[in-house]
């Protein structure tokens, strides 16, 4: 079955794309396994962007990378650094942090490159990046009416208020259950599970689990091909000359 893709390889995209160090015979030359989910805004498997400095030159980092729609539409790539540990760039607490560590999605209001917004926020176990989206961007009540699934039950306020929280909520069908919660991973920023909580915890924490530890990734050669290799790490303390660079990987946003 043909995959559908969400971006397609438009002037904003590849613009994007090339802040990244990635042009168009690179992404022409791109393997299915990095290339599907990027264009269908999955979270990306890891591999090494070249980003440019401020002084002309080109430093590599390991990361994740997704494309996203704010709430206005416009196209957003966002960028998730392999680091030895959490960087709380968005200053949160300590019971904040031991949430997204277990798995939960929260809610927060944080300033990300001076716009200050309510956010869900969620930990990528694998790259230690905290992923964020902007709450309005993710209408879940909304979209769950377009879902044949799902269309024709109604919320509770006691969901509702739920769901704008980050947490997920179990659906009656008739004789069978299904479970609603915000995952930014997802394309849409929320997924549709079979089954009850057990069932949705169960996956999440599998899929939790599933994280690599071995960083291993896909790495661009000076030929404009690609391999997939063990990455070496480079989250070392960062030049005055990279400050630019590491600032928007800092953000994890670039628009």
């Amino acid at each position: 079955m043909e995959e559908v893709m969400t971006f397609q390889a438009q002037e904003t995209v590849l613009e994007k794309l090339k802040e990244l160090g990635i042009n168009e015979r690179r992404l022409e030359l791109m393997p299915d396994a990095l290339k599907v989910p990027l264009f269908r805004g999955e979270v990306t498997p890891v591999f090494v962007a070249n980003m440019g400095t401020s002084n002309g030159k080109v430093i590599q980092f390991p990361l994740k990378a997704q494309f996203v729609l704010d709430n206005n539409k416009q196209v957003l790539l966002m960028t998730y650094p392999l680091r030895r540990e959490i960087a709380n760039e968005l200053g949160l607490n300590q019971n904040e942090l031991q949430r997204v560590q277990s798995g939960d999605v929260i809610r927060k209001e944080v300033d990300v490159e001076g716009e200050r917004k309510v956010r869900f926020i969620q930990l990528d176990k694998e790259t230690n990046s905290l992923m964020h989206r902007n709450v309005a961007s993710i209408p879940i009540e909304t979209e769950l009416q377009t879902r044949d699934k799902v269309k024709d039950i109604e919320l509770g306020a006691n969901q509702k208020e739920a769901l704008q929280e980050g947490k997920p909520v179990e659906l009656g069908l008739g004789d069978t259950k299904v479970t609603v919660g915000v995952d930014l991973r997802e394309p849409q920023g929320f997924k549709i599970v079979n089954g009850d909580m057990k069932e949705w915890e169960r996956l999440q924490q599998m899929r939790y689990d599933d994280a690599h530890e071995d960083f291993m990734g896909y790495v661009m050669t000076d030929e404009n091909r690609w391999e997939y290799q063990k990455v070496v790490e480079r989250q070392t303390i960062m030049s005055k000359q990279s400050e630019s660079a590491e600032r928007k990987l800092h953000t994890g946003l670039i628009r």
